[in-house]
């Protein structure tokens, strides 16, 4: 490219000259002029080659992120998935119990167990931002160029945080209200265990525990501590519905998100 400039500025001088000393001045400023044109073309074609190398490294590394980003998501996706399981099977088994007060004969004593038993778990979620959070900590945020996706990006992830501090707040109340009551009164959940595993709780190690007697599921629904165990089963209940209500609200985000990136990664291949 230079050559082929510096071809034109010699014909252009060796055109039409003016005779003498200011020919030939007018000759060595226009060489002069020339050279520095040609000097300053080279420039700016080393920035542009240097830039476009600079470019492709950096959408190169922004692939690679988001890559690592959308491979994070599904992680998410999947505990996600367990979470909504776990709760859901708390809601079925809190309604099948609650269900048994009302009508305690259709039920056999071994399945009513087992119910009880899915009540007590607690469910979480954390976020796996591992990628996106190198990225923010080496301050990179811009390695990916579009804004919308950037931000979107940074929602899913503030968003996931708070699903994680509200199932935090309503696991304290779950224990608080019903779980920590499952190991004293009448609806003892070490009585239960001993039922389902009496082998295990006879076992050298393993504390005496009374066993289950099912009959306290056939008191009448308007005795005071079975009252107070039904109404702590139903707040149960309730929080385990709002529980997995905001972790499809997540998984639906998660989704998106893929979709997103993905569809942004076609436009820079």
């Amino acid at each position: 490219m230079i050559k082929f400039f510096r071809r034109i500025r010699k014909q252009l001088l060796t055109e039409n000259l003016p005779a003498g000393r200011t020919g030939k001045f007018n000759k060595y400023f226009f060489y002069a002029i020339g050279e520095i044109l040609l000097v300053v073309i080279g420039i700016l074609i080393a920035v542009q080659i240097n830039k476009a190398y600079n470019d492709q490294g950096n959408r190169n590394l922004e692939r690679f992120y988001l890559d690592g980003i959308v491979q994070d998501i599904k992680v998410d996706i999947d505990r996600l998935n367990e979470n909504i399981i776990l709760d859901s099977i708390k809601v079925r088994s809190g309604n099948f119990i609650l269900d048994h007060f009302k009508n305690p004969t259709k039920k056999k004593d071994s399945i009513l167990l087992t119910h009880f038993s899915n009540t007590s778990p607690i469910t979480g979620f954390e976020p796996n931002d591992i990628v996106f959070g190198g990225i923010k900590s080496s301050g990179r945020l811009n390695i990916i160029s579009h804004d919308s996706l950037r931000n979107n990006i940074q929602r899913y992830y503030s968003h996931g945080t708070r699903i994680a501090d509200v199932l935090d707040e309503n696991n304290k109340i779950h224990i608080e209200i019903y779980a920590q009551h499952l190991y004293n009164g009448q609806y003892n959940m070490n009585s239960i265990i001993s039922a389902l595993s009496i082998t295990y709780a006879g076992s050298e190690g393993m504390p005496v525990v009374t066993p289950f007697d099912s009959k306290l599921f056939y008191t009448s629904k308007d005795e005071l501590e079975t009252k107070a165990f039904i109404d702590r089963l139903s707040m149960s209940i309730i929080l385990s519905e709002l529980n997995v209500r905001r972790l499809i609200i997540g998984k639906e985000n998660a989704y998106a998100l893929i979709d997103d990136i993905n569809e942004y990664l076609e436009t820079i291949k």
